[in-house]
């Protein structure tokens, strides 16, 4: 009875070494990626295969092909056509309640010729209101108010520029007495901007081929293209486009005020990556 329990004891012990065996044998074999065959006659014939080749292709396919990235700008110059006019109504007296008093009276005469001129209330906009008190500073009592200052800023904007004279001289008789500035914009931005970005795109082509020539290689399709950062200085409001339209032929153009705005860049900015042959 003893040598039967120790005969199947060794018998039991092999049969865990062999399945131990084989399972070290097919783990080794997955890790290492090698096509191979492992047998054991005590285990009926256990066998793993790898098939190496299968297994470098899946590598390839995940890994990223080589790339280029560049950035570029285009640029399309354009005459604007287009101005935003910024004036100013400014009263003095000696009661604030006064010197707003004629200060509304002043804004109201300016925005009133604006209107004879076909200017829609929606491209006038009041950017600035101030009251101040005014000083004595010539005889020493700098702390003795003497009167008030009031001060209002009014935008017209989309002024068409061959107006923009006639449109000045029509507020400056009305009561504006200060002249704060003008910026430019172009009516056809979209389109303008849509081929400067077509440009761009082009420039950053040729900044890759000699990227990609350099380093013996030839470019391939396109991966990714991101817009860049975008000035829309001259970009013009299409609502204030559409009520200058309404308001044309409003009054004679004049002379008394030629405005030059000369030409205006248009850029656009684009990153693009080009695949590498």
């Amino acid at each position: 009875m003893k040598k039967r329990n120790k005969m199947n004891c060794r018998m039991h012990s092999r049969t865990l070494c062999s399945l131990a065996l084989a399972a070290v044998c097919a783990a080794s074999l997955a890790l290492t990626g090698c096509s191979a065959s492992t047998s054991d006659a005590g285990t009926g014939g256990t066998v793993v295969r790898v098939n190496a080749a299968q297994t470098a292709d899946t590598a390839q396919a995940a890994s990223p092909s080589d790339t280029v990235t560049v950035t570029s700008k285009g640029s399309v110059y354009a005459v604007p056509d287009l101005a935003e006019l910024r004036f100013g109504v400014r009263t003095q007296a000696e009661t604030a309640a006064e010197a707003q008093s004629d200060n509304s009276s002043g804004v109201a005469s300016v925005i009133k010729a604006l209107k004879d001129k076909g200017v829609s209330e929606d491209n006038i906009q009041t950017t600035w209101y101030d009251v101040s008190p005014q000083y004595d500073w010539n005889t020493g009592n700098g702390d003795t108010i003497t009167g008030y200052s009031v001060s209002t800023s009014l935008s017209v904007k989309g002024v068409a520029i061959k107006e923009a004279g006639s449109l000045i001289s029509a507020c400056t008789e009305a009561g504006a007495n200060e002249f704060n500035g003008v910026s430019y914009s172009c009516s056809q931005y979209a389109a303008i901007y849509s081929e400067a970005q077509q440009k761009a795109v082009e420039a950053s082509k040729e900044k890759a081929s000699v990227l990609a020539a350099a380093a013996g290689r030839s470019l391939g399709p396109v991966r990714s293209i991101t817009e860049g950062w975008q000035d829309t200085t001259y970009e013009a409001n299409m609502k204030t486009m559409a009520a200058m339209d309404a308001g044309k032929g409003a009054g004679p153009e004049s002379s008394a005020a030629d405005f030059m705005p000369g030409e205006a860049e248009i850029t656009a900015n684009v990153t693009v990556t080009y695949e590498l042959k």
